[in-house]
């Protein structure tokens, strides 16, 4: 009797401490959740900045710009403003439109996968894929490598801005 009353005792232990043991590691996983998170925050400030200040520094992008602002009304909302830009200024938009493209692609990514602030997600990225969209339009960037959530929400953003109608395989329609 004593035996099976010491062993029922153990056992609760022993569950006890299974129990007590996947407490401690759910409560880790949370915290590497988070630190996970704060990680992706600072990895997107850090390219944000890095790429603002490759753009500063080279004064190319920024002259760019500037000759656009200032020579085509409502850039970049205006269609035909590439027409303003020789090949090789075009060239370098193209490029620099390519980089926010990649970055906005992965902008979604981390909200569609609930790793970025839900509001920073419509705050922020929809107000930047929004920006530029008229500029992807005018370059003929396309959005095929892009996943299918990005390309819907790029449909609905032309939709909005009244662009050509993007198909679902992420290129404009003519």
């Amino acid at each position: 009797m004593d035996t099976d009353k010491v062993n029922r005792w153990l056992t609760l232990t022993a569950n006890l401490g299974i129990l007590i043991g996947l407490i401690l590691i759910i409560v880790e996983i949370r915290q590497n959740s988070q630190l996970m998170r704060a990680q992706i925050a600072m990895d997107r400030t850090s390219t944000t900045m890095q790429i603002l200040s490759d753009w500063a520094n080279s004064g190319e992008i920024v002259g760019i710009e500037v000759k656009l602002f200032e020579q085509v009304d409502k850039f970049p909302l205006a269609i035909g403003w590439s027409d303003q830009l020789t090949a090789e200024e075009k060239q370098r938009y193209f490029y620099r439109m390519i980089v926010r493209l990649v970055e906005l692609n992965n902008d979604w990514f981390q909200c569609t996968e609930g790793l970025v602030n839900p509001e920073i997600c419509q705050r922020e990225v929809l107000a930047r894929m929004r920006r530029q969209l008229h500029r992807f339009y005018e370059l003929g960037i396309n959005f095929t490598r892009s996943r299918s959530s990005y390309i819907e929400a790029m449909q609905e953003l032309a939709r909005e801005e009244g662009l050509p109608a993007i198909n679902d395989d992420g290129t404009w329609q003519p």
